[in-house]
């Protein structure tokens, strides 16, 4: 009973989707690790000097920024210079985009999407909500190999809270934040319809069987798509009461 009082306390609202979240860190721990961590990206990579690559992160950053309602976070958007096609959001709100990524780019309201997902992990706190599980799934692990003192257990117990419970965990990540992001794209006066253009085009595989999609940390390619359809209405909602239309933005 103690554990459960324990456990409610640490629990925290999601911003934007109101979402109900376990926290046992501290932002002001998340937010140490990502500085740091984004430091160590800039020894590591240089910045890009493509100058419409540079304008349309700033821009589209400081728009997201503008409706994120955090206030809390130092805000930074870099462009790095590499081949690799991602995108992340440290906590603290460290941004970045590999110029690789930002080759595949139509427009500035696909980089929007892509950044405002980033964004919304690192609102939402989705790495300390994983520590905070991880920290639940040691500490059971730890009472059934006290309990049972038997490695067939132990590895029962370690496969099922994987399966179960940590990767279902990083999908969910993963969905919240494509919706959280066509939210904040459209709020910052962007079309939320890029987003479903732009994933479209990069989809993957399309024979994913429902078992690739098990044993992933990522929703299959076409499972996210189809979310993001469903969350069209409520992302266009939000476009319509926004101040200012950016539509497509610039091109990129």
């Amino acid at each position: 009973m103690v554990v459960l009082v324990a456990l409610i306390a640490c629990c925290r609202t999601v911003p934007h989707t109101g979402r109900t979240q376990l926290m046992l860190t501290s932002s002001q721990e998340e937010n140490a690790l990502g500085l740091k961590a984004f430091n160590q990206y800039k020894t590591k990579f240089n910045r890009s000097s493509n100058a419409t690559y540079n304008q349309a992160l700033a821009s589209c950053g400081k728009a997201l920024v503008a409706v994120s309602g955090n206030s809390e976070f130092a805000w930074e958007f870099t462009v790095f210079e590499s081949k690799t096609q991602n995108a992340f959001c440290l906590p603290g709100g460290k941004v970045a985009v590999y110029s690789g990524l930002m080759d595949l780019m139509n427009n500035e309201a696909e980089l929007a999407f892509v950044v405002a997902h980033e964004v919304s992990h690192a609102l939402a706190r989705h790495s300390g909500e994983r520590m905070s599980w991880s920290y639940l799934q040691t500490l059971g692990g730890s009472l059934v190999a006290s309990a049972f003192q038997n490695s067939m257990y132990n590895e029962m117990y370690k496969q099922g809270t994987e399966l179960g419970v940590m990767l279902p965990f990083s999908r969910s990540d993963e969905y919240e934040a494509d919706r959280m992001g066509m939210l904040l794209m459209a709020k910052a006066g962007y079309n939320p319809k890029a987003a479903v253009e732009f994933w479209s085009r990069f989809v993957g595989t399309p024979n994913d069987s429902f078992l690739d999609g098990l044993m992933s940390t990522h929703p299959r390619d076409v499972d996210r798509i189809e979310a993001m359809k469903k969350n069209m209405a409520e992302a266009e909602a939000a476009y319509a009461a926004a101040p200012v239309k950016r539509g497509y933005g610039m091109s990129i």
